[in-house]
């Protein structure tokens, strides 16, 4: 599969409620008269739009977009006080779709960004036509007798958010540090660190939300996780890294009967397999797009 280097380009949209910024592989978002589809990308949980770079590329029959999430990137934070929940994740990305106003979306989440698109397609808005997911497979769940614990560990997790944070001394020890808890490549780290940073005079600092790395109030039952999926009802592909999460794969046989109609693929790389293995999941991806429906 042959590809052409083309250019990113960095956009900002004002929606009702919060700034969402991204890249794009064009310089017009605006819908077309003819019936193509949007392919928006959704990253996983401290990551960015940049986790797309080498992927996007493959796709450059279609007009895509990959989103900075709330508090990541280049995206404004919520409010001081206000939190990042599930599902104003996905009311985010409710109003990013209605606000770029195309008729046809395909939707790729890599890992939270796979359970936000989740969350949203269970909304079964006119709109979506397609859902692929990267490792991830629906949002996580915790038993409910677990309740009270979750709540305590919330709330020091927020109270210790709430002190200020070290800033990077420089982004070759973020790079090191990135690699030591996950399976990222430095190439792949440094790709996604360059984003979540700001560089000026030399001088280093986060442009995260240092409350990304709160804890949930309350995770969903897993009644209400298999609930969410029971109610997609777009088509849609799942794509698994051969050296992923293994937990991913332990929830995947948990929940056989909402993944009976999902078509699947199991590709060579770990959790972040779009970076490790990007011309076999586009391969994958594009020829799932190409037997869609876009009427």
């Amino acid at each position: 599969m042959s590809i052409t280097k083309h250019d990113l380009y960095d956009f900002e949209l004002s929606l009702p409620h919060i700034k969402i910024n991204g890249l794009s592989n064009t310089q017009n978002l605006s819908a077309p008269t003819k019936q193509s589809p949007l392919i928006l990308f959704l990253h996983g949980y401290l990551d960015n739009a940049s986790s797309f770079e080498t992927l996007l590329p493959y796709f450059e029959s279609h007009i895509c977009i990959a989103i900075d999430m709330a508090g990541h990137g280049h995206s404004q934070h919520r409010p001081l006080g206000a939190h990042y929940h599930l599902s104003d994740y996905a009311y985010d990305l409710h109003e990013l779709i209605e606000a770029l106003a195309w008729e046809n979306v395909v939707l790729v989440g890599h890992s939270l960004g796979g359970i936000v698109s989740a969350i949203y397609a269970a909304t079964q808005t006119p709109q979506l036509k397609g859902f692929i997911a990267i490792e991830s497979i629906g949002p996580l769940s915790e038993s409910s007798d677990t309740s009270a614990q979750q709540i305590s560990a919330c709330f020091k997790s927020r109270s210790k958010a709430n002190k200020a944070i070290k800033q990077p001394s420089s982004l070759t020890q973020l790079v090191k540090a990135r690699c030591a808890i996950s399976d990222l490549s430095e190439n792949a780290a440094e790709l996604i660190l360059k984003r979540n940073t700001l560089n000026q005079n030399d001088k280093i600092t986060w442009r995260t939300d240092k409350y990304l790395r709160t804890q949930s109030a309350l995770r969903m039952t897993e009644a209400q996780s298999q609930n969410i999926l029971d109610n997609i009802m777009c088509p849609r592909a799942l794509v698994i890294g051969s050296e992923g999460f293994s937990k991913i794969k332990r929830i995947l046989a948990e929940r056989e009967e909402q993944f009976v109609n999902v078509r699947q693929v199991e590709i060579a790389g770990g959790h972040h397999v779009h970076m490790d293995s990007p011309e076999l999941c586009a391969k994958f991806i594009l020829k799932f797009i190409d037997e869609l429906n876009f009427t």
